[in-house]
């Protein structure tokens, strides 16, 4: 298994047909909904964004993150509605790029970003699918410590700012399923858990868990 790799943060460079300042976008907020019309596309400055969809049985599911110098909102390249509901995770300033001002050569940066995060989803979608679910929460724990949801406590440990629903929509699991194995993972001393972070207290053994290392 391919180790998920230290940073996915992209050097897409500030293109000409944006705006020249970011808009700002508070943590929780929607920036657009599916079924919206699209009008233009966005660059991530800052902050971490999803983007997510409804299952047919009524629950979200996580699409990508997207980060920051990532740009997305490809639907309207092809003139579509959005596909997806995109949501800040943390605070966040984001950059409309505004298609009839692109050149040539901006546009082939636009589809560079766009292959880039294509990789990131089917590398983030094999983690998802692959191995017992304890196994794709320490991937995903560990995917999320190295963005803007994470962070290092002055002793150095690694921690993740998230719920146990926004884990278990980034897994593929039920909220339920995730809370009981972050209980068997606090009780074998791998996690310690807090209202919204979760500090990863032993970070090598999680690494193994994961098939990191």
């Amino acid at each position: 298994m391919q180790p998920v790799p230290a940073s996915f943060t992209t050097s897409a460079p500030e293109l000409s047909g944006s705006e020249l300042h970011g808009r700002p976008i508070r943590r929780g907020d929607t920036l657009y909904y599916a079924g919206d019309l699209s009008q233009s596309l966005y660059q991530l400055e800052s902050g971490l964004l999803r983007a997510v969809r409804l299952t047919p049985q009524g629950r979200n599911l996580t699409v990508r993150h997207i980060r920051p110098g990532d740009i997305f909102g490809e639907e309207a390249l092809h003139g579509l509605s959005r596909t997806h509901q995109v949501i800040a995770l943390t605070d966040a300033s984001i950059r409309p790029i505004h298609l009839q001002h692109l050149s040539g050569d901006e546009l082939w940066k636009v589809t560079r970003s766009l292959s880039a995060q294509l990789q990131r989803v089917m590398t983030d979608g094999v983690h998802i699918q692959d191995g017992e679910l304890r196994e794709r929460i320490a991937r995903y724990l560990l995917n999320l410590s190295d963005s803007s949801l994470g962070g290092r406590h002055a002793s150095g440990q690694p921690f993740v700012r998230a719920t146990h629903e926004l884990i278990a929509e980034g897994t593929g699991a039920t909220r339920e399923s995730v809370s009981k194995l972050i209980g068997e993972m606090r009780d074998d001393g791998l996690l310690s858990p807090a209202y919204r972070c979760i500090t990863l207290t032993a970070e090598q053994d999680l690494r193994k868990l994961a098939g990191l290392s």
